[in-house]
């Protein structure tokens, strides 16, 4: 391993991450690697399949054309977060999972620089997904009201296995991304797109809409 790389990781978070998901064994295996000034909150559990090898979950790294960073990444993990296996996240990014809620993340996924994801009950991100600047929220954060009926907090946010999410995609509480679907950069989503088809959908607009079907993204 280079020194300058050896002296990027974070080792105290590092350190804490492989401890919370598999203790001291997980410490010296070392599946989970950190990068660069992180804020850590780490009242809740992270939960990884046996045995991973070292570095296959990479957290604040730099693996994009841009590397330069602009502050300090956060993960704030109260619940739960389930993470299936390869895994990239770069820097700059904000994941905060609330008590009792839950993260999934599956494998061969990608999450692109100042990714923000704020899980107050579920959302499930699934293998093979790569994400440029994603915001993903399952909460509404403050009730709403119509004609006297006040709308549901909560919701599920489900990105299928293989989609792709353009730049800056937005995803709130109830949108449900069929696999192998494209949603196009800025698009906000809002809705259930499985309900148009079983997969590889074209989605995009503001408010997201599908645009086409039998798609395929190429990367």
């Amino acid at each position: 391993m280079k020194l300058r790389t050896i002296l990027r990781i974070n080792w105290l978070a590092t350190i804490r991450l492989n401890y919370n998901a598999g203790g001291w064994k997980a410490v010296v295996r070392m599946p989970i690697k950190v990068y660069g000034p992180v804020k850590l909150s780490l009242a809740g559990k992270i939960v990884l399949p046996p045995d991973l090898p070292r570095n296959t979950i990479v957290f604040n790294s730099w693996y994009e054309d841009y590397t330069a960073s602009c502050g300090k990444a956060e993960l704030n993990i109260q619940g739960t977060w389930q993470i299936g296996g390869f895994l990239r996240i770069g820097p700059d990014t904000c994941i905060a999972i609330e008590k009792d809620a839950l993260l999934e993340t599956g494998a061969d996924t990608w999450l692109g620089r100042d990714t923000q994801i704020h899980c107050y009950h579920h959302i499930c991100i699934g293998s093979g997904v790569f994400a440029g600047e994603m915001y993903a929220c399952d909460s509404a954060i403050h009730q709403i009201t119509t004609s006297g009926n006040a709308k549901p907090m909560l919701g599920e946010v489900v990105i299928g296995d293989g989609t792709y999410l353009g730049f800056r995609t937005i995803l709130l509480k109830g949108t449900v991304i069929p696999p192998r679907s494209v949603v196009g950069s800025s698009a906000v989503c809002t809705s259930d797109f499985s309900k148009a088809g079983t997969e590889k959908l074209f989605i995009c607009g503001n408010p997201a809409i599908v645009k086409a079907q039998n798609v395929t993204a190429k990367l």
